[in-house]
Order: structure tokens, then sequence, then C-alpha cells
């Protein structure tokens, strides 16, 4: 009998579970979510101190205003 050298080689164990294999598409959603997840928290905590800062500016704006009228 002849082999068959055709390259295709046999299987010698198949991963299962989570990150079977790292260079699949599969295995990056975890880091996909964590990074929409982290820059959305980040984008709401910048909205807040710019918030924060406008309040501020006006408070100062509203006392000199009034400092004047005196």
């Amino acid at each position: 009998m002849m082999q068959d050298n055709t390259g295709a080689g046999k299987i010698l164990r198949v991963k299962t579970g989570y990150n079977p294999n790292s260079s699949s598409v599969g295995s990056q959603i975890p880091a996909f979510f964590a990074y929409a997840v982290g820059t959305g928290a980040i984008a709401i905590i910048i909205s807040q101190i710019f918030n924060m800062i406008k309040i501020h500016i006006k408070k100062k704006k509203d006392a000199i205003e009034t400092e004047k009228q005196k």
C-alpha cells in the first residue's frame, strides 16, 4: 500500500472551552467589551468634570455681577 503524502496531518487533540485559540476573533471579544465599557466610563467622568467646571465658572461670574451691583 502507498501512503497518502498530501500534507494532511492527523488531529491530535481538540481544544474546547474559553479561549481555545488565541488567534481567533472570539478570544478578542471580552477585550473589546472591556475597552467599550472603559471608554464609556471615561467619557462620562470627563463630561461630569466639564459640567462641574461650567457650574463653578457660572457661580463665580454671578458672584462678581452681584458684587458690582452693590
